[in-house]
């Protein structure tokens, strides 16, 4: 690594001057943008999209310029390795979700797979729950025959049709949960979308931000990418998959088929999955 250098990336522009190339031809040879290239070289990492994204685009860049990428990797995790140490709190239950509540979600699952019943029974009462069990099976169709259309599914009777009764409201409407946290994902956060036809995303700006768009998750090419202003509103719509890259989460309010992830304390770009399950 040379000397005298203010930080480690200094020699990225060095190398790139010594080749006599401007980062307007950097950018068209590696497709990174030339605002991460003037940010990778200043050290200025917080203007770069997210952990995955800074890492493969520092790589990239130093390799074009074939400069060793270890030492500039190493100086970007140290660099950004203190948000990740912050504490946690609690967040307003859904339909405003939190990144946080993927601790009491991952500790509920805890509980549930871990929950056994506080005794055991011998073989002689396990026998006799099944012959129990085998004589209620003719009382249990006996009900369900005589009073089962009280309510149930329709049914012709007489010539007549009997209406099922309608389901609850709540059943129709989309829930979106978290399952996989981005500490463990190296795309971000993972949000599955139930009882819904397709994901519908809505960003609204409450500041300037930037985003990047994927239909269909994140190793499928780049749908669309582009500023945000404050004020403005970006919809969008897929059967299956929607991949989001947000710069500045806390700018923005996120709904995802009526609920609102609750970004107001990301303040780094941070990547969403955001999946429907069928």
């Amino acid at each position: 690594m040379a000397t005298g250098m203010s930080n480690p990336t200094d020699q990225l522009r060095a190398a790139r001057e010594r080749a006599g190339l401007s980062l307007e031809d950097v950018q068209q040879q590696t497709k990174i943008q030339v605002r991460y290239l003037e940010a990778i070289e200043r050290g200025d990492f917080q203007r770069l999209p997210g952990s995955f994204y800074g890492r493969a685009f520092i790589r990239s860049y130093a390799e074009y310029l074939g400069v060793q990428p270890m030492p500039l990797l190493k100086y970007y995790d140290q660099m950004t390795q203190t948000a990740s140490d912050e504490g946690e709190e609690e967040t307003a239950p859904l339909p405003s979700i939190s990144r946080r509540q993927r601790y009491a979600q991952k500790a509920g699952r805890k509980r549930a797979k871990g929950f056994s019943l506080p005794f055991t029974f011998s073989r002689s009462y396990a026998w006799l729950l099944l012959v129990v069990f085998i004589l209620l099976i003719p009382t249990v169709i006996y009900a369900f025959h005589v009073f089962g259309n009280e309510g149930g599914e329709e049914e012709e009777t007489s010539g007549q049709k009997v209406q099922a009764a309608p389901q609850d409201q709540e059943d129709s409407e989309a829930n979106v949960q978290l399952v996989q946290a981005a500490e463990t994902y190296e795309f971000g956060d993972v949000f599955e979308i139930t009882n819904a036809e397709q994901v519908e995303v809505t960003l609204e700006a409450k500041g300037n931000t930037w985003f990047r768009y994927r239909a269909g998750g994140p190793k499928e090419a780049v749908t669309e990418e582009a500023d945000l202003a404050a004020g403005e509103t970006k919809t969008f719509e897929h059967p299956e998959w929607i991949s989001l890259l947000i710069q500045n989460p806390d700018l923005v309010q996120l709904r995802v088929n009526d609920y609102v992830i609750d970004t107001s304390e990301t303040k780094k770009s941070q990547a969403y999955q955001l999946k429907l399950k069928r």
